[in-house]
């Protein structure tokens, strides 16, 4: 079977995911930003501010350094750190709110703008040195973020691992809220010559099996401009998710496809167990036998 693998499809973005914390690249937000806001150089270490508090968010320590909010810790395995934040990160927005025009400006300041403006993502925008760099994450639920599963370990028989997400027009999706009809998982990426050849069977089988089969598709893009392009132009049937991760991201973890490649396609029944994890063309007979015939 032709698939891609995870060093052959990569772009510039960062990772991320639905109520379990993910935080993924959002070039958006970076549109119409003046230059000025590139953050100067800090330092690289040294007592936090006397006048400023230290708080946490996302896996971030902030605290305040030459006037300017400075990531000065990252969490291993926090949402920031499965983003690419690093120490010495400066932030200059938070959702749209430039921080380079409040002074002072405190860490407390910050994580009000993060905890009161509740919105589906978070938006903030850092500087690197000369280099703006845009992330963006859901709204932290508390929520541990689920163990990584080796290919190896799905097999048939077995649940399949629970994730929530939001589909294309911002609505929320949860797999196991499909659980009424089987599910066909796909794991695709807009530059996965493969996945796109495979578009047109499986409009096929959305059309054939519409009413009894969910298709739940899951983007492996790490930009969401080409993840959102791609699934309209092409008109993927069924859910589609931005993982907003790549490769690294929370549901390709939880389903090992970097160490699998894609397209990658995973059978579950209306009980959420796996069926089959096959090729497209092999998994057909799997869906046959499994899908109760129209009436």
């Amino acid at each position: 079977m032709t698939s891609c693998l995870s060093g052959k499809v990569r772009a510039v973005s960062l990772p991320a995911a639905a109520l379990t914390l993910a935080l993924a690249a959002g070039p958006g937000a970076l549109a119409g930003r003046p230059e000025a806001l590139a953050a100067p150089p800090v330092p690289s270490a040294g007592a936090p501010h006397p006048s400023g508090p230290i708080v946490r968010a996302a896996g971030m320590t902030l605290e305040v350094r030459r006037g300017r909010i400075v990531v000065t810790e990252v969490a291993e395995g926090s949402p920031a750190d499965r983003a690419g934040v690093l120490p010495l990160d400066v932030l200059l927005v938070v959702n749209g709110r430039s921080l380079v025009d409040l002074d002072p400006v405190s860490p407390s300041q910050v994580l009000g703008l993060l905890q009161d403006e509740r919105t589906p993502r978070t938006r903030i925008v850092v500087g690197r040195g000369a280099g703006t760099l845009a992330v963006d994450f859901p709204e932290d639920q508390g929520e541990t973020r689920p163990a990584t599963v080796a290919p190896g370990e799905l097999r048939p028989g077995m649940q399949a691992p629970l994730f929530t997400a939001t589909d294309l027009k911002g609505k929320p999706v949860s797999l196991e809220g499909l659980r009424k009809l089987p599910v066909l998982l796909d794991f695709w990426a807009s530059t996965c010559v493969p996945c796109t050849k495979n578009v047109i069977p499986l409009r096929r089988i959305a059309e054939e099996y519409s009413g009894r089969l969910t298709i739940v598709g899951v983007s492996l893009d790490e930009a969401r401009p080409a993840y959102e392009a791609f699934a309209y132009n092409q008109h993927l049937p069924g859910v589609q998710i931005f993982d907003g991760g790549g490769w690294h991201g929370p549901i390709a973890r939880l389903y090992g496809v970097a160490a699998t490649g894609i397209p990658r396609y995973i059978l579950l029944d209306a009980a959420g167990r796996i069926v089959a994890i096959k090729p497209l063309e092999e998994i057909e007979d799997d869906i046959a036998r499994l899908v109760q015939p129209s009436p």
